[in-house]
């Protein structure tokens, strides 16, 4: 070995340089390979859950809706005096806003019109609240698959859409609740959104309360301007005014807040009161978090932060680790510009048991056919 070395100085290093980087590389590839098998999955099967549910007796189906009616109620009393039940939604709406259910309600806007499955690859991101079986964020990401631009859409969680589990009409967020031996909660609210897109579900990701305060933190905070000091009680949120860079609980906070007050002139006025405001706070705190995920210096510093996020995120048992690595690389650095985005059409809903939700009034297709023509039925 020593003579060949004498014999092939250039030749000897060149291996050597080459070996270390290759043994390097291969470590913080195994690295990143073993944070991604660490993050928990969670059975993801919406054939088989869909079919099991079509299945059930008259019985079990009416069981299911009693469930749920029995753990809506429960969480209203529990936050009666947080967001959830806040008087000042219902100060925002008027007689002429409201629509009360009748029997047999049916809303052919919240049908979406089925779409070709390779027509995008979808992939469904879930924010669960306190109680861990109710959603408190869904973002639908769609990938075309001849090209063009990505699209994300936000979408309510009191969207008043068809539940297949009770066989009604209930809030999107409950289907993080799940379908008791039949569905799970990833299962039943992808089967939700699926029902109102006519898109199919790809793929699943759902982070916690804690969780999101986690990877913040881990990817170094966010930064959050208002024009004035602003509040908002029930979301936990404190801010100075001005521009500051917020660490995981002030931008989960921010994330959350659906009330949102500004001292203006010495006195707390609502600037923002609806989940549409929360929406625009949440995509704008996704692309931030997507830039610094993006801009790692080195693979050490990759599979760090990767660590941050696997620890904070749960998944569907089918996103393989090649498949999560092809798509954070092909959006790497991705801006909020090379993206089309739009909102749901809504109008304010009182249903028979009183509850205040969001009705769709345009057909998700159309909409989606005004970002991406293709999607036109």
């Amino acid at each position: 070995m020593l003579g060949y070395v004498l014999r092939h100085p250039i030749r000897a290093t060149v291996i050597l340089i080459g070996g270390v980087i290759l043994g390097t590389t291969g470590y913080f590839f195994s690295q990143i390979w073993l944070t991604f098998e660490a993050v928990a999955t969670e059975e993801f099967n919406l054939q088989r859950a869909s079919t099991a549910m079509l299945e059930r007796d008259a019985a079990e189906v009416a069981d299911a809706a009693a469930d749920l009616a029995e753990a809506e109620r429960i969480l209203l009393e529990k936050f009666a005096a947080s967001e959830l039940a806040n008087s000042a939604i219902d100060d925002e709406l008027t007689a002429a806003d409201v629509v009360v259910r009748e029997q047999g309600y049916s809303n052919p806007a919240a049908a979406g019109r089925p779409l070709p499955d390779e027509m995008f690859d979808a992939y469904l991101g879930v924010g669960s609240d306190e109680s861990g079986v109710r959603a408190d964020t869904i973002i639908l990401a769609l990938a075309p698959n001849d090209g063009a631009a990505p699209i994300l859409v936000s979408l309510p969680r009191d969207l008043y859409v068809a539940n297949p589990c009770t066989g009604g009409w209930s809030r999107i967020n409950a289907g993080l609740g799940g379908c008791t031996d039949f569905a799970s909660g990833t299962e039943l609210i992808a089967l939700m959104v699926e029902g109102f897109t006519g898109i199919p579900i790809d793929h699943v990701a759902r982070l916690s309360f804690d969780g999101f305060a986690g990877v913040v933190n881990a990817l170094g905070g966010t930064g959050i301007c208002t024009e004035h000091p602003a509040r908002d009680i029930n979301a936990g949120l404190d801010l100075p005014g001005g521009c500051i860079w917020a660490d995981g609980a002030t931008t989960l906070a921010w994330a959350r807040s659906r009330n949102t007050e500004e001292l203006i002139n010495g006195e707390w006025q609502l600037v923002a009161s609806s989940d549409f405001n929360r929406m625009r706070h949440q995509q704008d705190i996704l692309f931030q978090l997507a830039k610094a995920l993006a801009n790692f210096g080195s693979l050490g510093s990759l599979s760090s932060r990767l660590e941050a996020v696997a620890g904070a995120v749960r998944v569907d048992s089918g996103w393989s680790f090649g498949d999560a690595i092809a798509t954070a690389w092909a959006y790497r650095g991705i801006s909020r510009d090379q993206v089309n985005r739009f909102s749901i059409n809504v109008t304010d809903f009182r249903t028979g048991a009183g509850e205040l939700v969001l009705a769709p009034t345009t057909n998700f297709n159309q909409l989606l056919a005004e970002v991406h023509p293709a999607a036109a039925r």
